[in-house]
């Protein structure tokens, strides 16, 4: 047979759920051309960025010397949850019980519905739907409609949130992605002697580039990535405030083996412009900042011994050595598995304003982490750390998360 014979016509089995056409509008390679292998390999990745597969191979059938079908064999993962109750954990509120009902390929045209509701470090309930073909080519829809309850880990105040949101997305070429959603919220404070609402309406918007090959755990590519969100009191009408994030990543393979070794690089930055009160305050120290720090609590905030760990505007930057030790793969239950490990460093400053960040010492953290690929989660990742401010290091601290930091 030929090296690159001509393709006489492109084939996908393994789908019994997902719909033909949303395999179909991932593959771009041309029939009765050669094979091109590197359009076949993006062909491969777009398919596997779905999230709807747990493995995706593409190989040849020879038909004769120069003509061959490319095959494309799909391991279709867990896409639903049946109705029912599981525990799920988020570090800044710690275990709930969560009933929910999952489905990540509604009706097998690649759209989420996501009925849920949980007791105990955060109670909620909601639904949300999205479509990302929903006008047609990569033109998305959102809606998002939820009640959250939960104790502030830091404040001394229940906060409640009743919200409405609905999204549109764009993009622009493979490269350029662009979202805007615009969303009405009442939240409220509330403490044994203190209650303060706030209503409020909030469009946002961001832009992507983004040459990432596999979204879940890249091995080359660039993601930057722009985002604004505004906020424009209803009552009281002061209640007004804009956020301007930015955050920049690389990914570089330096090995050349099916076991990824890839440097990853990010730096990112917060700006804040408005209202800056203490109900929006953020802080270093959880598994998507510096990691290495305990999380902070009322003690810790009340006492006032680690003020440089709490702040509106922040800059932060991180370098990650990722090594695959068992590359995702389909098991026979149809789940993904594998097994990677991760050194990293986070170093980062946080203050109210940047007249302060420039003039402070960062804090850092370095240590090790693993990382599991799971269906609808992407990847479980349990990192371990050492903080590290002023010459002094820290006792260390555990770091339980979903999806890359970065």
């Amino acid at each position: 047979m030929a090296l690159n014979p001509r393709i006489v016509s492109v084939e996908f089995t393994g789908n019994k759920k997902t719909l033909d056409y949303i395999i179909e509008r991932e593959i771009q390679h041309k029939i009765d051309v050669p094979l091109d292998s590197v359009v076949a390999n993006k062909d491969r990745n777009r398919l596997e960025n779905l999230g709807l597969f747990s493995e995706v191979i593409w190989n040849i059938i020879p038909m004769d010397a120069e003509r061959a079908i490319l095959s494309f064999v799909l391991s279709e993962s867990i896409q639903r949850t049946p109705p029912g109750a599981f525990p799920i954990y988020e570090e800044d509120t710690g275990w709930s019980f969560m009933g929910a009902w999952i489905l990540q390929n509604f009706r097998g045209r690649n759209q989420i519905l996501h009925l849920n509701g949980s007791i105990g470090g955060k109670d909620t309930y909601g639904v949300s739907f999205l479509d990302p073909w929903m006008f047609g080519n990569h033109v998305s829809l959102s809606l998002n409609l939820s009640r959250l309850i939960y104790n502030h880990n830091f404040l001394d105040m229940q906060i409640d949130v009743n919200s409405f949101e609905i999204g549109l997305g764009k993009w622009f070429g493979d490269f350029i992605k662009t979202s805007t959603s615009i969303e009405i919220e009442k939240k409220s404070f509330s403490d044994k002697q203190t209650l303060d609402t706030f209503i409020y309406i909030a469009p946002r918007f961001s832009i992507k580039y983004d040459t990432r090959d596999i979204y879940w755990n890249p091995s080359k590519g660039v993601l930057l990535s722009q985002f604004i969100y505004y906020r424009k009191g209803i009552d009281p009408k002061n209640y007004t405030m804009t956020i301007w994030r930015q955050s920049y990543s690389i990914y570089y393979k330096i090995n050349s083996t099916k076991k990824k070794l890839v440097l990853a690089f990010n730096i990112k930055s917060k700006f804040k412009y408005g209202v800056k009160d203490e109900y929006d305050l953020n802080y270093f120290g959880d598994s998507f900042t510096v990691r290495g720090w305990s999380l902070p609590d009322n003690n810790l905030f009340s006492s006032g011994k680690e003020t440089f760990r709490f702040g509106h505007e922040s800059a932060q930057a991180t370098v990650e050595l990722r090594k695959d030790i068992i590359p995702k793969y389909a098991t026979k239950l149809g789940t993904e598995f594998g097994l990677g490990i991760v050194a990293f460093y986070d170093i980062g400053t946080i203050n109210h304003s940047w007249d302060r960040i420039i003039k402070m010492s960062p804090m850092s953290g370095a240590g090790i982490g693993i990382r599991i690929p799971a269906p609808m989660l992407d990847v479980i990742r349990l990192d371990y750390g050492w903080g590290y401010k002023d010459g002094e290091w820290n006792s260390g601290a555990l770091h339980l998360g979903f999806e890359q930091k970065f």
